[in-house]
This record gives structure tokens, sequence and C-alpha cells, in this order.
């Protein structure tokens, strides 16, 4: 620290041309090949470094993005719905309030999956205790919006199951509103999607059609537990010849289960919904 400073103050005290500042000139001379070399050594990995931070960005952003398209289109599917079901109701009297009013929410999160790899069934940490039946619909909750998941198949006191609409075995009665109110049945088909038979050929199902709950049963003598006006999913393809008396209709679910930590049951309030789900 002595040499150092004495040096400094040296410099300092010396004009332009004095030893000490020839001796800097010379040992910049000699280093600046090697600093140009150190600098172009070192480019690519910089460079790197940049396209892994704006790699990140760029995924972070894609998520996001995929969440607020799953909210907008969420969104529009009910804003369409309610916009045809006034139109309807309007031309009607004596017609009961919007299915949200039979029902109360009851926000659960998923404690437990079940082994399958499609996860078509999960344990939920609320129960009859907190007004969950059997047959009560559950919707998606989170960072998406409302859409049918599921429906409780077996309800105890503080848990209860949920099974998804992706098990085999599942039907629900469903409307496509832009279609002339077309109603059909919708199974699962393969991994993720879904499709709808019983539509006539002739109603005009086009892709990117939405589809709801219809709050009917196929056949009529099962009731159904699902009120009418839940969104479901969307349209995805449409397959139809001229010898077919049906039409077979793809659709594409707004959400599936792997996407859930959270999810809304829908707890009867009212008569109508208590005879929804005791079938």
């Amino acid at each position: 620290m002595v040499v150092c400073l004495a040096l400094f103050s040296l410099y300092s005290r010396e004009n332009g041309e004095g030893p000490l500042h020839g001796l800097q000139g010379t040992a910049g001379a000699l280093l600046a090949p090697v600093q140009g070399v150190a600098t172009k050594a070192v480019q690519p990995l910089r460079d790197l470094w940049g396209w892994a931070n704006d790699l990140s960005d760029a995924r972070d952003r894609a998520a996001q993005l995929e969440v607020e398209l799953r909210e907008l289109r969420s969104g529009i599917a009910e804003g369409r719905f309610q916009a045809e079901e006034t139109r309807r109701i309007n031309a009607l009297a004596d017609i009961g309030d919007r299915w949200e009013s039979d029902y109360r929410q009851v926000p659960s999160s998923i404690v437990g999956w079940s082994p399958s790899p499609f996860y078509v069934r999960a344990k939920l940490d609320k129960g009859t205790s907190d007004g969950v039946v059997r047959n009560a619909p559950v919707l998606a909750a989170g960072d998406v919006r409302a859409g049918l998941v599921g429906i409780v198949t077996e309800a105890r006191s503080n848990s209860s199951i949920v099974t998804f609409i992706t098990e085999a075995g599942t039907g629900i009665g469903v409307t496509i509103t832009d279609a002339d109110n077309a109603i059909g049945l919708l199974r699962p088909s393969t991994p993720g999607q879904m499709k709808i038979t019983g539509i006539p050929r002739q109603s005009p199902v086009a892709v990117g059609q939405l589809v709801f709950t219809s709050g009917a049963s196929q056949p009529i003598s099962l009731p159904s537990p699902y009120p009418r006006g839940i969104p479901v999913g969307v349209v995805t393809g449409v397959g139809r010849q001229e010898v077919d008396v049906q039409q077979t209709v793809q659709v594409t679910p707004y959400v599936t289960p792997r996407e859930l930590a959270y999810v809304v049951v829908l707890a009867p309030e009212t008569e109508r919904a208590r005879r929804r789900a005791e079938g």
C-alpha cells in the first residue's frame, strides 16, 4: 500500500512526459492485443448468456399469454351464451334465474390424484360438511375461468372425489348455440379430446363454435346433473358424409385435469338443483 501511494503521488506530480506516464503508455500498448483477443473470446459467452435470458423471458411471456387466452376465450363463450339465452328467454314468461342462483360455489383444493396417467379422478379437501354432495358439478378454478371439468362421484364428511369429464364412460348432454342450438351427447375420444354424437347431419356445426351443457340428458329417462349453460369446450373438427344421418363433432375441452390445483364445486342451494343431484 505504501508503494502504491508513493507511485500515485509521483505520477500525479510529474508532467505528461514523465517516466511513469511513459511506463503506462508502454504497458497499454503491450496489453492492447491481449485485451482484444480476450474480448473476442468472451463475446460468444456473452451472446449465449443474452440468448438464454431472452429465451427465458419469451417462455414466461408465452405462458402468460396462454393464461390470458384461456381467460378471454372462456369470457367470450360465457358472453355469447348469455346473449343467446337472453334473446330466447325474453320471449317467454316466468323463466327462472341463471343457473348460478341455484348453487353455492365451494372452492376446493386437489389433495390427491388417481394413479391413472390421464388423471381421471382426484381427491378434494371439501365434503358434505361444506355442502358438497354426490353429482355436484365441478368447474375449473385458479388461473382459468369457469369451465366444466367433472362431477363429484363420492362425498364424505371432509373430502370428496371428483371424476373428470375425460374418464371413459362419461356422457354429458351438450348444446351448440351457434348451430341452431343443436344438442348431442359429449363423450371422451382420444386423450385430451372429446366428441359429440347424435347431432343431425343438416345442423350447421362448424369449427370454432362453442359447446355448453344443455341441461338435458340422453336418453331422456335419465336426468342430467349438469345445469344448462356451463362452458365445456370448442369445436375443433366436424365429420359428415352424404350417407350419414348424424355427424361426428370433435371437441377440445377448455380445461385439462393436469392444469388444475384448485376447483370449484357447485353445491346445490335450491330444490331444483337438489333434484338434479339426486337424479
